[in-house]
């Protein structure tokens, strides 16, 4: 297991009749099943905000339903039915749903929404479980704050096996000790991959940027310096960071427990090769915004990040950066050094990036072509791919647009951006009725891909389109795919910039889908965050070690992924679906803050 995620990160209920969720049983085989009887209101099981769109729908397979829902407030006794719309029946990609809208009703407060059945007496109806309607996602964010410090490695007193692997680590290439104490334990597992993890870090950054309480930015700033402590001591004194750290390089990643004593047996290895061009951005950016953000509060740390950063700047610098998650990272590590400096060379490394990344977009050759999409890399020959970190890439180049549109002429970069946005996942999340977007176009391997204007696509990884690294082909027990929280949480963070770039309202409400669907609006009625919710599928067990990770209230799992036909599929207890990662977690909670802060304004 874990050295498929090597390769990879590189890269039911009260509101209907229920069925028990089986291993991989896909939502269209439910539909077939003569046996199943089904008739659910999907839901956003936490909820929505006061100023956002608030979408759901009904599913039925046996029952034609009544047009009409009410909206009925739960904090007055009685039946209390404040708000009245007709539901639409939509016919898309994955079946037929009835959607519902009540984004007009913004008064904060406990619900549940009602529909009627054709075949039932007119005071006969069916609830959807409770949700809420609040100014902001407060409690949610700090779960998956809260998640981090269960997840700390070495000598902490809130990790959940603490303290664990004071022995951390020795080098792969020549045998030498390397202290590599503390950070985070990224999964279901005991490893801490150098950029999973650090994407947790950039996004709880991201969170305490725009947050106006003072105690959470305290809080955040405690577990950031926490996290950093680790990936301070992955960067080499050549200046570059490490490819993996505490995690890679199978067979000896060590995803074990040790015994906390130095030079015995059971220390676990370090992989300290130069990271990828991207990797090296991350750092960058991470550190410069860690020392933007510590200024105030601790100078000498924050003097410590800056210098990190600028020691990993120069390194990089003299490498090529090629690829769509090189060049977008590039141009948010050049942004966030120049916003720091004031130095006009890390400016220009910026727009550079930012320059080349928007000449991967498809433009179309004409109206009846999909266009806006990217590409992988200069040649053309392949679409990028959104798994796991990749949405930092489109982000990136986002905040570059959205930092400098008030300085400088960006207009084309946010004509680069309006293509994306319209003509790409405005127009495919049209084609299903929960507005989720696909996690790839352009299949080079087209089995199983659906088709539109021309152009291949897929919503889900699976089996059967699973990540390779170039051309090659997994080999046993190497099939590589997983579900697609990050690709909705990264892109709903990309909308959310596009809202406030563009002035574009429709575009935060697509960005509330992707939420939507992580937390119970989806074909399964599964909230993916754990803690949270009413159903959720069983988590990943990894089989390595004991004591396994317990179930930690924040943590978000890997998410749904796809059949051979693209049709969802929900694989409980497997990784593919169900193990908590690093990167769905810090996306997801930094998306629920993006469209926070943005309801408040």
């Amino acid at each position: 297991m874990a050295d498929s995620r090597r390769d990879f990160l590189k890269k039911v209920g009260a509101s209907g009749l229920a069925f028990p969720i089986q291993r991989g049983l896909t939502a269209s085989a439910v539909a077939r099943s003569e046996t199943v009887c089904r008739v659910n209101i999907l839901t956003n099981q936490v909820g929505y905000l006061t100023h956002g769109g608030k979408k759901f729908l009904v599913e039925s397979n046996v029952y034609s339903i009544k047009p009409d829902f009410y909206l009925r407030d739960l904090s007055v006794v009685g039946d209390h039915r404040i708000f009245h719309g007709e539901l639409e029946e939509f016919q898309g990609d994955f079946g037929r749903y009835y959607v519902g809208d009540f984004s007009e009703h913004t008064q904060p407060g406990k619900y549940a929404l009602d529909i009627y059945r054709d075949a039932l007496p007119s005071d006969d109806f069916l609830s959807s479980d409770v949700f809420s309607i609040d100014d902001d996602y407060g409690e949610l964010i700090k779960k998956g704050i809260d998640c981090f410090a269960v997840q700390r490695c070495g000598p902490s007193t809130t990790g959940y096996h603490a303290p664990c692997h004071l022995d951390d680590g020795v080098r792969l290439d020549n045998g030498q000790f390397l202290d590599l104490v503390g950070g985070w334990h990224d999964a279901c597992d005991l490893l801490k991959w150098s950029d999973a993890t650090l994407t947790g870090m950039i996004g709880l950054l991201h969170i305490a940027e725009k947050s106006q309480d003072d105690q959470l930015k305290a809080r955040i700033f405690e577990e950031v310096k926490w996290g950093n402590l680790y990936f301070l001591k992955l960067q080499d004194p050549e200046g570059y960071y490490y490819s993996y750290g505490i995690g890679g390089d199978a067979p000896e990643e060590g995803n074990h427990w040790t015994d906390n004593v130095r030079g015995t047996s059971d220390d676990r290895k370090a992989a300290t090769r130069p990271g990828e061009p991207h990797l090296q951005h991350m750092f960058i950016a991470a550190q410069s915004q860690l020392a933007m953000l510590y200024e105030g509060w601790d100078a000498p740390y924050a003097k410590r990040s800056l210098d990190a950063a600028v020691r990993c700047f120069n390194w990089v610098r003299k490498r090529e950066s090629r690829t769509y998650l090189d060049l977008g990272t590039g141009a948010s590590a050049g942004l966030r050094l120049y916003q720091l400096t004031g130095d006009h060379g890390y400016l220009d490394y910026a727009l550079t990036m930012a320059e080349r990344f928007a000449g991967l977009q498809e433009m179309g050759a004409g109206a009846d072509t999909l266009k806006g999409y990217f590409y992988g890399d200069g040649s053309r020959s392949k679409s990028a791919m959104h798994v796991g970190i990749e949405t930092l890439a489109i982000i990136g180049f986002c905040e570059l647009v959205d930092a400098l549109r008030s300085k400088m002429d960006v207009g084309r970069w946010g004509r680069t951006l309006a293509l994306y946005c319209d003509d790409y996942l405005l127009s495919m999340a049209a084609l299903n009725a929960f507005g989720i977007v696909p996690c790839r176009v352009k299949l080079e391997a087209p089995q199983g891909a659906r088709s539109y204007r021309g152009t291949t696509y897929r919503y889900f990884m699976s089996i059967r389109n699973p990540s390779t690294q170039g051309n090659s082909i997994p080999g046993v027990g190497e099939v590589m795919y997983g579900g697609n929280n990050s690709n909705l949480a990264g892109t709903g963070i990309v909308l959310c910039y596009a809202g406030r770039v563009l002035g574009s309202e429709k575009y935060r409400r697509l960005a509330q889908r992707m939420l939507d669907w992580i937390l119970g609006l989806n074909p399964f009625d599964v909230c993916m965050m754990n803690g949270i919710g009413y159903k959720h599928p069983p988590l990943y067990i990894a089989p390595e070690f004991i004591p396994r990770l317990p179930t930690i209230p924040g943590s978000v799992m890997n998410g749904i992924v796809g059949d051979e036909e693209d049709r969802p599929d929900l694989q409980p207890g497997t990784w593919h679906s169900c193990e908590i990662w690093t990167p769905h977690l810090a996306q997801t909670i930094w998306l629920a803050n993006e469209l926070s802060c943005d309801n408040q304004h």
